[in-house]
């Protein structure tokens, strides 16, 4: 359980870093006419990274896999006694 924790939190990691490096690669512009629109200037292939859906799966998956080292090493330290 441990393991499959930490993997699936790294698989989180990861995905949040391509998240910010996207962020950082491709800027994102501002167009404000009657109301600001943001459009980002990364590949059409890219732009699929870069909505809100892709961070949350990013952030749950990251904490995902921290409750289930937690709850691993919870199950490992009750064995003992």
């Amino acid at each position: 359980m441990i393991k499959s924790g930490a993997i699936i939190s790294t698989i989180g990691v990861i995905m949040l870093i391509v998240f910010g490096l996207i962020l950082l690669i491709f800027p994102v512009t501002k167009s404000c006419e009657k109301s600001c629109v943001y459009t980002s200037t990364a590949p059409e292939y890219f732009r699929q990274f870069i909505n809100p859906l892709f961070l949350f799966v990013s952030l749950s998956l990251i904490s995902i896999g921290i409750f289930s080292i937690r709850i691993g090493k919870l199950k490992t330290l009750n064995q003992r006694f």
